[in-house]
């Protein structure tokens, strides 16, 4: 039986896809089939860490009432146990405090790569002072999103 040269490429095409050849596989043209490695680095705060609930806070742009969202994970690493344990205490109490003062704050200030940081640092350190009366020696942040 002699098969036209069309019938002959169909044939042999067919075959290819059937047997899941590389060439024709949808999966092979994205990369190699492994799952690509995660960009973002699992950490855990050390138990003389506290660790404070997500942080979202709107806060105002401009005077045409135009507002952009602030996403912040924030851990406190108080001074010493008694520090420690009035800060623990009182975490939700810490969190509103934070939403607030971020929220009256200038957005434009956050919008500084060097200086946006440091300010939020001082913000939250205030706040957790001023709330819970524990004294902080250092705030970490882990993310700061501004959206």
């Amino acid at each position: 039986m002699i098969l036209s040269r069309r019938t002959t490429i169909l044939l042999a095409a067919g075959v290819l896809i059937a047997a899941g050849a590389p060439a024709f596989s949808a999966e092979k043209k994205q990369g190699d089939g492994q799952p690509h490695a995660r960009n973002e680095i699992e950490a855990k705060a050390t138990p003389d860490y506290v660790t404070l609930p997500k942080i979202h806070v709107a806060v105002e742009v401009d005077a045409n009432r135009r507002y952009r969202t602030l996403d912040m994970e924030v851990w406190l690493h108080p001074l010493d146990a008694e520090n420690m344990q009035l800060a623990n205490s009182r975490k939700k109490l810490i969190v509103e405090a934070i939403k607030e003062d971020l929220a009256a704050f200038n957005w434009e200030a956050f919008e500084d790569p060097d200086g946006g940081p440091q300010i939020a640092r001082r913000l939250i350190e205030a706040s957790v002072r001023r709330v819970s009366g524990a004294k902080v020696d250092d705030v970490y942040i882990r993310t700061l999103v501004l959206r």
